[in-house]
């Protein structure tokens, strides 16, 4: 019973790594990249915050404003943090 869950489990195996995909290969030297968008502006002044959240007691969520130095903005429907 043991061979017998064994052969299957390889047979399973080498089914799933002979999917006939072939490798990436590496653009040539001299053969331009494909087009790709440019990256999002970069922040030119002020504060950049953490991108942590605060969850409320009533479920939602608040981010930190950079407004506020960092501070997490105040909950809803309750007027502090």
């Amino acid at each position: 019973m043991k061979t017998l869950v064994a052969v299957l489990l390889m047979a399973m195996l080498g089914a799933c790594s002979s999917g006939g995909a072939e490798p990436a290969v590496p653009p040539k030297a001299g053969k331009p990249l494909p087009y790709a968008p440019p990256p999002p502006p970069m922040p030119e002044e002020g504060i950049v915050c953490p991108a942590d959240v605060m969850q409320c007691p009533d479920g939602r969520f608040v981010s930190r404003n950079p407004a506020r130095g960092c501070a997490f903005d105040a909950c809803p429907g309750t007027g502090n943090p």
